[in-house]
């Protein structure tokens, strides 16, 4: 009889395809709705589940660790987990396999915007919101489950799940993970059974580090000096992935600030059309750089649209990366040892508390009367009958929705 804790350490099956991986990762692009939270449920549905790439515990570390790190939560998770399965190589293409499919199509919708009825669009993608939070709901049950495995463990995820109820600040996410995990190393029990193991060398890659830092400060001193628009515009995105912290809503401050209010590069309404038109599509939300990009260069004609769109968009998406590359080898390391991995335990409960408390916040905001109960409910029993892949659902719990418009 398998225990909660085995089947939370199970093994991971040794056979493994790249190539397969990458598709597995583009699938999950194409049905990614709604925020890193969604996210994590798409990721749960596929990638541990139903491929077994990982378990439901190395999910919640790569989730605890990426959110200390500025830039897209979900980005980080799915990259790291390349990284970990084939090197800097697969995660590098795991990265441009997971955030393309989003960044061309903000960046068509940047090229193009006369062609796109934006209320039309919105009233045909409105069931994915209600969809989404079928997706949170399904992944805060499944690791609320797994976490939840004593008293301590119980009270920090009541305390994370009330973080994400009352919390408007982003940086309360990682001082939670950190209460989590200072409680985790205090109170847990003497007894507690950890097999300590030794830390060998290990080499920083100080390379990646002098990297990430010449480029940020180069960009901004150059910045004040450069007529070009397009490194004018790789430094401004650059610094953006810099400094965020907690997912695409928490950039768009930044930006609007930035592209609308001091330099007047789009106008607001053009900003939040696009804005409202990222959070309808899959994929991560930070792929709205390509829009804001792409439409700060309007004037310059199509083709600078097109290379203004992609510097954004990759920019955005460079210093979480770099970051990711410097702290996995010091990461793999600190986590063998027994007050790291008392630590991660915290961490882990703190992230299935936070989950959780999305979906509450999710659920009072709905509309109970209307389709989206249906579309929630729908959603629920495909994700937990665990019969059909993520895209299937998509299509169904939509063909459900637009019969009843």
């Amino acid at each position: 009889m398998t225990t909660q804790k085995d089947d939370l350490e199970k093994p991971i099956p040794k056979a493994f395809s790249q190539f397969q991986f990458l598709k597995d990762t583009f699938l999950c692009s194409l049905v990614a709705f709604g925020g890193p939270e969604a996210h994590m449920g798409v990721f749960l549905d596929r990638l541990v589940q139903k491929k077994n790439y990982l378990s439901e515990k190395a999910l919640l570390e790569w989730m605890a660790l990426c959110s200390f790190l500025p830039g897209p939560t979900s980005t980080q998770v799915i990259t790291a987990i390349g990284l970990e399965k084939g090197g800097r190589s697969l995660a590098i293409l795991t990265l441009l396999v997971w955030a393309m499919p989003a960044l061309c199509l903000m960046t068509l919708i940047a090229l193009i915007p006369a062609l796109i009825d934006k209320n039309s669009f919105a009233s045909i993608t409105s069931f994915l919101a209600p969809m989404a939070a079928g997706f949170v709901g399904w992944a805060a049950w499944v690791l609320g489950r797994k976490v939840v495995i004593n008293p301590l463990s119980f009270g920090l995820w009541g305390f994370g799940l009330a973080i994400a109820l009352v919390s408007t600040t982003p940086w309360a996410i990682p001082v939670a993970f950190c209460v989590g995990a200072g409680l985790s190393i205090l109170l847990s029990s003497k007894t507690e059974q950890f097999q300590s193991q030794h830390i060998g060398k290990f080499s920083v890659p100080w390379g990646i580090f002098f990297l990430f830092i010449t480029l940020l400060c180069v960009g901004i001193i150059s910045s004040f000096f450069s007529e070009n628009s397009l490194w004018v515009t790789f430094e401004r995105f650059y610094r953006f992935g810099c400094l965020v912290f907690g997912g695409g809503q928490v950039v768009v401050p930044l930006m609007q600030g930035e592209l609308v209010d001091s330099n007047g590069l789009m106008t607001q309404s053009e900003f939040l059309a696009g804005f409202g038109l990222v959070q309808a599509l899959p994929g991560p939300m930070f792929s709205f750089a390509a829009y804001a990009g792409g439409m700060s260069e309007q004037v310059s004609g199509i083709n600078r649209q097109f290379l203004s769109a992609m510097i954004a968009g990759w920019a955005i998406f460079l210093p979480g990366t770099l970051l990711l590359f410097l702290i996995h080898p010091i990461w793999a390391n600190l986590k063998q040892l027994t007050r790291a991995h008392l630590a991660l335990k915290g961490m882990n409960a703190i992230a299935g508390g936070l989950v959780g408390g999305v979906f509450i916040k999710i659920l009072f905001s709905m509309n109970w009367l209307g389709l989206d109960l249906v579309v929630l409910l729908v959603s629920l029993g495909l994700l937990i009958s665990r019969k059909l892949p993520a895209p299937i659902i998509v299509l169904i719990v939509g063909l459900i929705y637009w019969a009843f418009i």
